[in-house]
């Protein structure tokens, strides 16, 4: 284990982190760090910014798990590398918006009238 890796989860149950956040969090800066193949801490906002293109175009992930990532890379950068500032340009997927069915007015009427 890396010791940024190590410091990180020391620093995620320091603060109560469930388990599985954790492991969603280190996850997604270990992909970070696979995706440019190199270390995170020597990346610059470009890259990150781009590797959230990548999830969100090329991998199409979900809205949810590009804020995930987001989360996590965050978390990353300000508490574990202790940054002043996570200044990432980063544009993240809207979530579908649904939108309810409507009832017809011979249904209303009927609801009134029960």
């Amino acid at each position: 284990m890396t010791p940024l890796r190590h410091k990180m989860i020391e620093s995620m149950r320091q603060r109560g982190f469930s388990v599985r956040t954790q492991q969603s969090y280190t996850y997604a800066v270990a992909d970070l760090a696979r995706y440019h193949a190199r270390s995170p801490q020597h990346l610059e906002p470009a890259d990150v910014a781009s590797y959230f293109r990548h999830l969100a175009l090329e991998r199409a992930l979900a809205p949810a798990s590009c804020r995930l990532h987001l989360n996590a890379i965050r978390y990353f950068y300000l508490k574990v590398l202790e940054r002043k500032h996570f200044d990432v340009e980063v544009v993240i997927p809207k979530r579908a918006q649904r939108i309810p069915q409507l009832l017809t007015r011979a249904e209303v009427a009927r609801i009134v009238a029960a």
